[in-house]
């Protein structure tokens, strides 16, 4: 039995990569059986920072509320992993806020509330 994640890609659009931001380690792959996209929100007071790299890192790799735990806890409760092993990579395609957009708006220091992530998980697995 394993779940087994291989990292978060970041194919956000350059506006949306900070200033100082490393993108995370993640090991893709081609062989993929299932994609599927989710939607998942992530708590702006559980990931902000004053540093924008910071923020996004957190959006993506927070421990509790970012989207690889998110992500983590859903292939967890999905996917019966007792005779397989399930290996994934999360793709993140779009990043947005529950504020209206404006030209002048700081988008990692507004007032949102929450961070709307939308990803693709590619999915295989392996008999053990």
């Amino acid at each position: 039995m394993a779940l087994d994640n291989q990292g978060v890609k970041v194919s956000l659009s350059n506006s949306l990569l900070p200033s100082g931001f490393t993108a995370p380690a993640v090991t893709t792959f081609t062989d993929q059986e299932y994609v599927r996209t989710m939607t998942l929100t992530v708590s702006k007071a559980a990931v902000e920072n004053a540093t924008k790299s910071v923020t996004l890192d957190n959006i993506l790799e927070q421990a509790v509320d970012g989207v690889s735990a998110q992500v983590d806890a859903i292939m967890s409760a999905d996917y019966d992993a007792t005779l397989n092993t399930i290996t994934y990579y999360i793709d993140v395609k779009r990043l947005s806020n529950n504020v209206q957009p404006s030209p002048d708006t700081d988008f990692y220091n507004t007032t949102a509330v929450s961070y709307q992530v939308v990803c693709d998980v590619y999915i295989k697995t392996a008999v053990i």
